[in-house]
């Protein structure tokens, strides 16, 4: 299956980060060749940040997904 995504350039370096994060997902083309962000770091660095980004975490392993729809325009 292929699917390709159009993201807006604000969002871009956030959703590449997560998609190469999943084991399932490989990426081709400049996506492939796009330098990973470090924003997961970013996240971490605020105590606030961090227990959401753990918190959601938690909530994925047990299954509990929410589903979001990017805006069509910022």
């Amino acid at each position: 299956m292929k699917i390709t995504l159009e993201v807006p350039d604000s969002r871009a370096g956030f959703l590449l980060e997560l998609l190469r994060n999943l084991p399932f997902v490989t990426l081709r083309g400049q996506a492939a060749k796009a330098p990973a962000l470090d924003e997961t770091a970013h996240l971490l660095s605020s105590p606030a940040n961090a227990e959401r980004l753990y918190a959601a975490l938690e909530r994925d392993r047990k299954g509990q997904r929410e589903i979001h729809e990017l805006p069509a325009t910022i």
